[in-house]
């Protein structure tokens, strides 16, 4: 059985700080390392780079996506990412909600527009949000450890490509 990290109840106590609208203590505190690899993972998002992104990926991270079934670990996600060949995601306007760090863990709120259209066809554009918990490996380095979205789209509304 595999134990829970004691460091996600204070994760849990940040997120009814967010729900709250309160923005916790510290925040300005954020290692120029995470910004970093938060900036790198976005801007392999933007270059279409799948490669960089799964990098930034812990060996056991999570992912979450909207509409689709949980995937743990990092070679799975990478087989996620890998299987968008021939599809082009991007995304623009992505807003801060929120962002925090401790130690060796962090999050991100963030609300941004999202294409995943195949190549050669128009982008259509949705709404959503996502929510990323970042761990510092034993290396020091930033690692994505929980990667969760959803659509403001309802889903009755929502096409897929």
């Amino acid at each position: 059985m595999r134990k829970i990290d004691p460091r996600l109840g204070f994760l849990g106590l940040l997120i009814v700080g967010i729900c709250m609208g309160c923005r916790p203590e510290g925040a300005d505190d954020i290692p120029q390392e995470l910004l970093a690899a938060i900036n790198e993972f976005y801007a392999a998002v933007e270059a279409g780079d799948g490669e960089t992104r799964i990098e930034l990926f812990g060996d056991e991270a999570v992912m979450m996506p909207n509409h689709w079934t949980r995937v743990e670990g990092k070679e799975a996600i990478a087989e996620v990412i890998r299987s968008g060949s021939g599809w082009v995601f991007k995304i623009r306007d992505r807003e801060v909600i929120d962002l925090d760090a401790d130690d060796d863990l962090a999050y991100t709120v963030n609300s941004y527009d999202y294409t995943y259209h195949a190549e050669g066809t128009q982008p259509q554009w949705h709404r959503t949000k996502n929510v990323h918990i970042w761990k510092r490996d034993a290396t020091g380095h930033w690692k994505l450890h929980v990667d969760i979205w959803n659509s403001d789209v309802p889903m009755d509304q929502f096409q897929s490509e």
